[in-house]
């Protein structure tokens, strides 16, 4: 067996590959992959053909290519030999004997005829370029959906690659069915959209076929959405002992902006800003935009809310009430005075304490947990909290 087959086989048994699997992954012939590895060159279809044959499957096997294609050459002397035809023997019938005069005219005639047969194997084989044939669109198409599948027929050992322009969108290796069938799916853009199909088969013949499809979608009645833009948070942001701000802006077609639920003010100009206040761990806001006619958009982020220190919020709701608040053992600024209904203030420390004179109109929430009241109307109560 010749060096070049042995270093094939030997890769390819190394690589745990059969000779059949080889024969479908390439898409050589078994038979032509057999002549290569024994070294029977005289059984392969001529040295053009055996070289590309050679440089594929080198390449399968992760060979050099180059070097390859020499230790072939090296091994067929630098040329194809020529074919031999062995002599056919007289054949003795009865009275009539084949005498050279008849001899050689015979031979001749068996050698065109030979020499015939195998120009026609190599045409049919290996010149004829593949088929193929796009049945479905039959023709140029429009579509009023994206998404789009292109369906034909094909060699079956031929592989496929379509392209898509504008945008010059490639699908590659599309690998046919056993009775040469495929579809692809491709993404379509607004307005013409030009399909080209490619088959290249083993021997490096090329055809193709082509559609245009035109995307038109259908025109909606529904309601144009408005447009929301949420600038605070920033998604994944963390906060530490501070509420997570929420703030952006809208354009005019919108009536109403909610914030997990609740109801934010929007501005002249379409911008909005409202405090969220969360416990400890990971959450998720959305803020939803909504038009007069009923259209809306909305926007999520997801933030990380931690706490390190004692932060308690003070919310005066229902009447007026007199607010004491110490923060690690301090008098807190604006406190030791009465404070109207709808006054909000936060304390933040390693301890807080808040005395009030109206419990029933006191609201405490401490480190995103809302506690609700204090107690009941008129009632003097008092609350001290500490870092976790």
């Amino acid at each position: 067996m010749a060096r070049l087959g042995d270093a094939l086989r030997q890769k390819r048994e190394q690589m745990g590959v059969t000779m059949q699997q080889a024969a479908e992954d390439t898409r050589i012939r078994e038979k032509f992959l057999q002549a290569i590895e024994s070294g029977d060159y005289q059984s392969l279809p001529g040295a053009v053909y055996t070289k590309g044959f050679l440089r594929n499957y080198a390449g399968y096997l992760n060979f050099d290519a180059e070097e390859m294609l020499a230790l072939y050459t090296g091994e067929r002397g630098g040329s194809e030999p020529a074919r031999t035809f062995a002599p056919m023997k007289p054949l003795v019938k009865r009275s009539f004997i084949f005498t050279p005069t008849v001899l050689v005219p015979v031979v001749v005639l068996a050698g065109i005829v030979l020499f015939l047969g195998y120009i026609y194997y190599q045409f049919t084989n290996f010149a004829v370029a593949p088929h193929v044939d796009i049945t479905d669109p039959p023709g140029d198409a429009v579509s009023q959906v994206a998404e789009f599948t292109v369906k034909g027929t094909t060699n079956p050992d031929g592989r496929i690659t379509v392209r898509v322009s504008p945008g010059l969108d490639t699908i590659n290796d599309v690998r046919p069915a056993r009775d040469g069938t495929f579809s692809v799916t491709v993404t379509l853009k607004p307005g013409p959209n030009h399909i080209e199909v490619q088959v290249l088969d083993p021997a490096g013949k090329l055809a193709q076929a082509s559609r245009t499809i035109q995307l038109s979608p259908p025109v909606s009645n529904a309601p144009q959405a408005p447009q929301l833009v949420v600038e605070q948070p920033a998604n994944g942001g963390t906060y530490t002992n501070a509420p997570v701000t929420v703030s952006g802006r809208v354009d005019k077609s919108v009536a109403s902006v909610a914030v997990n639920g609740a109801a934010a003010t929007v501005g002249t100009d379409g911008t909005f800003r409202v405090s969220v206040t969360f416990i400890s761990g990971t959450q998720t806001i959305r803020v939803i935009a909504r038009t007069a006619a009923g259209a809306e958009v909305q926007e999520t982020r997801t933030v990380a809310v931690s706490y390190t220190a004692a932060v308690v919020t003070v919310r005066i709701t229902g009447g007026d009430a007199w607010i004491l608040a110490t923060v690690d053992g301090t008098q807190a600024p604006g406190t030791n005075k009465i404070l109207p209904t709808g006054q909000v203030l936060t304390f933040t420390g390693k301890s807080v304490t808040v005395r009030t004179g109206n419990a029933g109109t006191t609201f405490l929430a401490f480190n995103g947990q809302e506690l609700g009241k204090m107690g009941e109307v008129g009632q003097v109560t008092e609350r001290s909290f500490s870092s976790p």
